[in-house]
């Protein structure tokens, strides 16, 4: 019997192959990733393996019949489908370039290359915002490769002036930022206001927020946003940027021969320059001496079929310095990030692909700050003044990772295998005088740590499709973390695919050594999201350990998605709250706060709707509850909000486009103010007044409502050979709505006068500029 039934899987085996191959554009041969491949034995129609194309446009089916000829579709949104019949399969891997799509537009015909994709239809695992989706949306200063994921329910910005956003209830030190597989440190500009990553190198940016399947290759606490740039044009040499308020960005891209194309994108603010030429024209008081510029490089080298090379390079700059004539008041802050990442792909056998890769990323500080008085504190007559107050100091974070992984694409599963090493580092040295500790307005203490360490992982996971529709995958991850800890995180899911419809329950656990010198409860933290990273010194690790269910259904254009998770954090690091923690610096010493916890729960919801009229429609909704317990206190971080509705949509009745998006939330948690008392501690000779408060965090500050509107225009040209400009338009907080993000109590140290006074968030805004394609 066991015999009969080895013989009768031998001779399926035997009369069984696999389809390999990439996906392209057939304009520009840029690979397409989430592609759709189908391959049907042409005498037998119930015959059919499927298989979906990866980031890099590769794909390998198995299972396909290996006699008689065969019918291969390969479909991708906005593409033409792509359809070839082969009298057999030979075993090569297959070249598929994919089409553009003609759509109407009132009774036009036009051409859908670059439409936005559905980004809940491209991964189960993941909020795919492709490059078009980011242009689409209403810019606030210029598109935004960070701030377009904000508009997947499981990301929530903590304010306006924060472009990194967090991941169900995980701050961001949790959610590391990968271009192109090696982490960015502070991957912004502006302090967090304005993505560090120029859009034209964006190909796509894709939000994890769990910590299974693709997520378990990363080994976070939060999920990531994981940014895969463009390979660069394969057909002709192109030049394509922009001119904004804030800066311009120029990119260059094209082909070195047959088989190797390039990609270099820049930026650089002319903020400096401006600010100088109107404080010289007697316009303004004085010259604002900040600066920014990054720059980005790619090449890739395709060796046929799915054998691939690409180097990655990454640098950003940025530095503020203003002096006065006699040196007695000075600020220097200089900051940047350069990171390096190479990725080799080959095949294995007929159903195998092998990735390698390795990166590293280095991310440096300095700062220096001489005065010889308080900052924003009024003179108070009879006081003596102090002197040769300091704040200096540096920092440097860096991360170096390897990761070989394999998978098999068998014929009733899906395998997959690798290894990881990385090595994080954290070394910085702040230290601020005791004129400058007093001084509640100052971003960072003082604190020393260097901490250096090594993650060494290895991580299997297995697909396998079960009998009536049903699907399972489980995984596991063990990460020895040099002188800590050796820990396991499991990964299982059921998954149900019916016709119009699937269904999936997952639980998965992760960890990770990073700690945060970042004090989110400090108010200062809602206007900079600079960050600073170190390794845990002890044992336990942090923890995420999570359970979801998801829900999603289509039905021609509509497409729906409900998510629901609940997840227990462990082991983080976080200061006790003390009396007044909205008032403390953003930035302290991690090393001496406690091991804590945290809880969070939600539901996410996702409509989205793309008609072939020009018309889209994405809106998200979560209700959510997050808890934090720091000893025997337990509450809501400032953070969170309970809901959030945000509403896109688009229109492009052709050469045009206009877009609007709705935010509503509700407000950020607050601590009621009961009463002022004067404090039994003297501040530069005044009886210092200490707002007496609530329960910590039990109120709510006012809601949070917000409207952006945008419009583009499509203009050819016929300089340079021929090209497009784009000139662009868009208002944020169309109705200048009052939302705020916080508090403080203004003291009047003359007549001791109090009053409590609101922080804003973005007033009405009006953005312009002007991209181009030559």
């Amino acid at each position: 019997m066991v015999g009969g039934t080895a013989l009768l899987l031998a001779a399926a085996a035997i009369g069984q192959a696999s389809l390999s191959g990439v996906v392209r554009d057939s304009v520009d041969l840029e690979p397409i990733g989430f592609a759709q491949v189908k391959v049907t034995a042409v005498e037998r129609e119930a015959a059919t393996a499927s298989g979906v194309s990866d980031r890099h446009g590769a794909f390998v089916v198995p299972g396909a019949s290996a006699s008689g000829p065969v019918r291969v579709e390969v479909s991708a949104f906005g593409y033409a489908t792509w359809t070839r019949t082969f009298e057999a399969l030979s075993g090569e891997p297959v070249r598929v370039l994919l089409s553009p799509a003609p759509i109407a537009l009132e009774g036009l015909e036009a051409v859908a290359g670059g439409r936005a994709g559905d980004p809940i239809s491209l991964s189960r695992d993941a909020f795919v915002v492709d490059a078009v989706l980011m242009r689409t949306l209403p810019t606030i200063l210029e598109t935004d490769v960070l701030r377009a994921t904000a508009v997947s329910p499981s990301a929530s910005a903590s304010s306006d002036y924060a472009s990194v956003p967090f991941i169900r209830g995980g701050a961001s030190y949790g959610t590391p930022v990968l271009l192109d597989g090696i982490r960015l440190f502070n991957a912004f500009h502006l302090g967090g206001f304005l993505s560090a990553v120029s859009p034209e190198a964006v190909e796509r940016a894709t939000v994890l927020p769990g910590a299974g399947g693709t997520g378990m290759t990363i080994g976070s606490l939060s999920g990531a946003i994981d940014i895969a740039t463009r390979d660069g044009a394969r057909d002709e040499m192109r030049v394509l940027g922009a001119l904004g308020l804030a800066s311009s960005r120029l990119s260059v891209e094209g082909p070195v021969g047959e088989n190797v194309s390039y990609l270099l994108s820049g930026r650089r603010t002319y903020i400096d320059g401006v600010t100088q030429v109107l404080s010289g024209a007697g316009l303004i008081s004085q010259h604002l001496p900040f600066s920014f510029q990054d720059i980005h490089g790619k090449v890739t080298a395709d060796f046929g079929g799915v054998r691939r090379l690409s180097v990655s390079g990454y640098l950003n700059t940025e530095s503020l310095g203003r002096f006065d004539r006699d040196t007695t008041h000075a600020l220097k802050l200089a900051w940047g990030n350069i990171a390096v990442s190479a990725h080799y792909r080959d095949r294995i056998g007929d159903a195998g692909i092998l990735d390698a890769s390795v990166g590293s990323s280095h991310f440096t500080s300095d700062l220096l700050s001489l005065g010889t008085r308080h900052v924003g504190l009024p003179d108070v007559p009879g006081t003596a003044q102090p002197v040769d107050t300091l704040a200096f100091g540096t920092g440097s974070m860096s991360e170096i990772r390897a990761d070989l992984r394999a998978t098999w694409h068998l014929a009733r599963s899906t395998l997959m295998t690798g290894v990881q090493a990385t090595r994080y580092s954290g070394i910085h040295d702040f230290e601020l005088t005791d004129e400058f500790v007093s001084d509640e307005g100052f971003f960072v203490s003082s604190f020393t740590l260097d901490e250096q360490r090594w993650r060494l992982a290895a991580y299997s996971s297995v697909e396998i499709p079960l009998a009536g529709g049903l699907s399972t995958r489980a995984g596991l991850r063990a990460d020895r973390f040099e002188g800590l800890a050796t820990t396991l995180a499991p990964f299982a899911e059921l998954g149900y695919e019916a016709s119009w419809w699937d269904l999936r329950v997952s639980a998965a656990r992760s960890h990770q050594m990073l700690a945060s010198a970042r004090d989110e409860e400090a108010v200062g933290a809602s206007f900079l999201a600079y960050d600073l990273l170190v390794p845990v010194a002890r044992d336990p690790v942090p923890r995420n350990t999570e359970v979801s269910v998801g829900w999603q259904a289509a039905r021609g254009g509509l497409r729906f998605r409900l998510d629901a998770y609940a997840r227990m954090l462990d082991h983080l690091r976080l200061p006790p709250l003390g009396k007044r923690p909205s008032i403390r610096t953003a930035l302290a010493d991690p090393s001496r706060w406690e091991v804590a916890s945290g809880t969070a729960r939600g539901i996410e919801t996702t409509t989205s709707w793309i008609s072939d009229s020009g018309f889209s429609m994405l809106g998200t909704y979560r209700w959510a509850r997050v808890q934090r317990t720091v000893g025997l206190r337990k509450y809501t971080p400032r953070f969170h909000r309970e809901h959030e509705l945000e509403v896109g949509t688009a229109y492009a009745p052709g050469a045009s486009s206009w877009s609007a998006r709705f935010s509503l939330r509700s407000g950020q948690p607050e601590t009621e103010v009961l009463a002022l008392a004067a404090a039994n501690e003297y501040h530069r000779g005044e009886a210092e007044l200490v707002v007496l408060g609530g329960e910590y965090n039990a109120g709510r500050l006012p809601h949070y409502m917000r409207i952006d509107i945008g419009w583009r225009r499509d203009s050819p040209v016929s300089w340079f050979g021929g090209g497009t400009l784009t000139p662009y338009m868009s208002v944020a907080n169309l109705f200048s709505l009052p939302n705020v993000v916080g508090w403080r109590v203004r003291q009047d140290y003359g007549d001791l006068g109090v009053e409590k006074v609101y922080l804003p968030q973005l007033p009405m805004l009006p953005f312009v500029g002007v991209d181009f394609r030559f």
